[in-house]
Formats: structure tokens, sequence, C-alpha cells
């Protein structure tokens, strides 16, 4: 199957299961089946979520997901937060990939104008060094938060203007600030390691072409369910 499938799928995937969980949730309450209330919402979408592997009622390529939240819903109570975890969802990828829109093409100036954003913001942002399938890296910095960009990928990962591949970001310091900064710059940031990746002490992430990631992106914290 090819990739941009797959990705393409997974972007409408996970705003289906979100999305019809919360549409069943609110209809459940409606007609008086469901209190609106943290244990009785928690306890229909760990059924619903149940239910639906069971059923095998969303594409494989949500399965992770799913099951993930099966596991924090059981385990976890309330506190596994799955009501505001698909609200949050619902909202991010609403804003990323409206109803019958095509989603946005990302740019090399766009990239380059988020880079801008974060030195501004006092990163310290590297573009010069090889960065992927070149072994372990260090980069020396001064201050306490760090992007640095493949120098490779910032020519491969492009034809011409346009993103065609992933891309690889090395992240340390505030993770928390550069995830609200790339989505507000238009970017969806998928997590590989929060710290061991091959650039040392650093986080990785992937961005891929139009935002059309393989697995739930960061949510940022200012997205409230």
């Amino acid at each position: 199957m090819a990739l941009n499938h797959l990705t393409n799928q997974y972007s409408s995937e996970i705003q289906s299961v979100v999305n019809s969980a919360l549409s069943e949730l609110a209809e459940e309450h409606r007609a008086g089946r469901v209190v609106n209330a943290p244990v009785a919402n928690n306890h229909f979408l760990v059924r619903w979520v149940t239910k639906a592997i069971k059923e095998q009622r969303f594409n494989r390529v949500v399965s992770a997901d799913l099951l993930r939240w099966q596991k924090a819903g059981r385990s976890k109570g309330n506190d596994a937060a799955l009501l505001s975890t698909f609200r949050r969802i619902s909202a991010l990828y609403g804003q990323f990939f409206p109803a019958n829109e095509t989603p946005k093409v990302l740019h090399d100036a766009t990239v380059e104008q988020f880079l801008d954003v974060m030195e501004q913001a006092g990163w310290e942002v590297s573009t010069s060094e090889p960065l992927v399938n070149v072994g372990k890296v260090q980069i020396f910095t001064d201050g306490q938060n760090s992007l640095a960009l493949c120098a490779n990928q910032c020519e491969s990962s492009f034809d011409g203007s346009v993103m065609v591949k992933p891309m690889n970001w090395f992240v340390r310091g505030n993770h928390n600030q550069f995830v609200e900064s790339a989505t507000e710059a238009g970017f969806l940031v998928h997590k590989v390691t929060d710290y061991k990746s091959n650039v040392k002490y650093h986080g990785e992430y992937l961005i891929y072409p139009e935002n059309q990631g393989m697995q739930l992106a960061e949510i940022p914290m200012s997205i409230q369910g």
C-alpha cells in the first residue's frame, strides 16, 4: 500500500474514531441513557473503544490508538481522561484537516519562517549539519532550548519548494513550547522519542508532507478538552 494512501487514511480515520465516539456519547446524553458525569462518560468510552476493537470497526491504522485507550481506560479510570483526549484530538485534526478541503501543502518558506520564529524566541537553531543516517551526532549549543534540522533533509525533503518527504526535527529543552509553536506555525509534529535520539540530548519528531502523519500528532497544551 502506498505511503501517501496510508498517511491520508490515518488523518481521516483518527477523526472518524474520535468524532464517532463523541457523537454517540452525546446521543446517549440526549436520550438520557448515560448521565453526563465523569465516571459515566469514562465507562461509556471504555466500552465503546472495546466494542470498536472487537468489531474491527475502524481501519488497522488506528489499532494502536484504540488499544492504548482501552488499556488506559481500564487501568486509570477517570484519570485516563478519554473524553478530554478525544475532544482535543477532534479539535486539532479538525483545524488541520477541515471537512471537504484539500490538505495544505507545506513549503520550504514555511519551515524557514518557523525557524525564524524559534530563533526570535531564544532558541538555538541548527540546519548546517547532516543528522540523519550518519550515526550519533552531538551539537554544541549555549542555550537551553535547541532545534536542529538535518542539512541533507533541508534539500532532499523538497521538490522545488514543496515538501515531499518526511523530515526529522530534533529538540532539546522546552518540548511543550516547541509543540505549541510548531502547531501555531502550521505543522503537526509526531513524536519519535523525548530524549534518546541519534542527536545527543535531543528528542526527535517527524514532520510529514501535508501534515499527513502515520501516528497521532502531539497535541498542544493550549487545546483543551
